[in-house]
């Protein structure tokens, strides 16, 4: 073989490979074409997670205050007694006469 031959063959070798990279190359580009199309919604999806994240905190401290408030009331019987204690004074409370005496 010739020296030219050689260099001929090692040269088609090289453009083979360089095909072949620029190949691997194009779809490579294609696949990350994709992922940046991906990412404004992958974006938004991120910021809709964190939202209902905060918002699942809020609901979280808001409940915890309703419990507490619900547990400082005054239960259906705390309410009866009270009302019956209130109508009990009415009914004893002294006629207006004596009061006019005082």
């Amino acid at each position: 073989m010739s020296q030219s031959q050689k260099e001929v063959e090692d040269m088609e070798k090289f453009m083979t490979v360089l095909m072949e990279v620029k190949g691997s190359l194009a779809t490579q580009n294609e696949k990350l074409d994709t992922l940046l199309d991906l990412k404004p919604k992958i974006e938004a999806a991120y910021d809709t997670a964190n939202s209902a994240d905060r918002r699942s905190l809020e609901n979280e401290k808001d409940t915890d205050r309703l419990r507490e408030k619900i547990s400082t009331r005054a239960s259906k019987s705390d309410v009866e007694r009270i009302v019956q204690e209130k109508d009990n004074w009415k009914k004893n409370l002294p006629h207006r006469r004596w009061l006019l005496f005082c």
